[in-house]
């Protein structure tokens, strides 16, 4: 009897085993390496001089504030800075905004070079933003309004936004990332007034030079229903000399739901004795990164 039992125990044992080892089979295979899929969605270096047509992914139209201060050939959109604003926008979807799905990351990165004459100040005054507005019409046209016109358009658009230093020298050593949410949508300005945004500062300083091309990166990783998590990053080439994050998950950047739809890259620029008497954009690059996992 004590024989039976025991081999009757050997058997259950080596059926455990080979189940155990069936399952782990099964779990590899299933779980595999994780693989990233980009979608790119626009990426404009301006190669035909015009910023008129919209061919995307390869170019979107854009528009400006200041008309007058701009000019665009191949390879560069330039704009003059002076003692006011400069607003600058494109819609990186043909129609309807894109609407990230839990894994997914958008990331809308710009280049840039700095010319003539370095600011040396503390106000983080190159605003960039990834915004959709539900309620109104797409704004396709110059104008030279915080708000996107006479009516206001851009009111209640949502969206996040990283606002950046450009300086050289002493001031050098301030962090150069103000990363955080729309929270005012009662505000007619989309990036004019620094306090419609629940935000933080954080990052490496950074001291710019001119006459060298910088790229800033916004990204937006929808983590969960509940949570995305935002990060900005400034890069020379390959190198990264940047970063900053955080999350929106109902605790740092205020209670109301998370942001998932997006169409709209805006840029603003706030005047040249805190930014530069010139910057020359290079590139408008914006993608979608999925993530899957495939089978070993």
């Amino acid at each position: 009897m004590l024989k039976a039992i025991a081999n009757e125990s050997t058997t259950c044992f080596g059926f455990v085993q080979s189940l155990s080892f069936a399952l782990t089979i099964v779990a590899c295979i299933t779980i595999g390496p994780t693989t990233s899929r980009a979608d790119v969605l626009l990426n404009d270096s301006f190669a035909d001089g015009s910023r008129g047509e919209s061919k995307r992914p390869a170019e979107a139209a854009v528009w400006v504030g200041r008309e007058a201060d701009v000019t665009i050939e191949a390879g560069a959109l330039s704009t003059k800075m002076g003692e006011s604003s400069q607003k600058i926008w494109t819609y990186f979807s043909e129609s309807e905004p894109v609407t990230l799905a839990v894994g997914q990351k958008l990331t809308a990165s710009i280049s840039f070079v700095p010319r003539k004459v370095l600011a040396e100040a503390t106000s983080r005054s190159l605003r960039i933003g990834l915004f959709h507005d539900a309620t109104s019409p797409r704004v396709e046209d110059d104008v030279n309004n915080d708000g996107g016109g006479p009516d206001a358009p851009w009111t209640d658009a949502q969206g996040y936004a990283v606002q950046v230093l450009i300086t050289g020298g002493e001031y050098s050593s301030t962090k150069p990332f103000d990363l955080g949410k729309r929270t005012n949508l009662a505000s007619p300005s989309l990036l004019g007034a620094s306090g419609d945004y629940t935000k933080m500062s954080g990052g490496d300083p950074v001291a710019l030079e001119l006459d060298k091309e910088y790229r800033v990166t916004l990204e937006i990783t929808k983590v969960s229903d509940k949570q995305v998590d935002i990060t900005s990053s400034m890069y020379q080439g390959d190198e990264q000399l940047s970063t900053f994050s955080l999350s929106d998950d109902g605790s740092w950047l205020g209670t109301e739901p998370i942001c998932d739809k997006f169409d709209q890259l805006f840029i603003r620029i706030a005047d040249n004795l805190t930014t530069a008497d010139q910057i020359d954009f290079t590139n408008f690059k914006v993608e979608v990164t999925s993530e899957t996992k495939s089978a070993e």
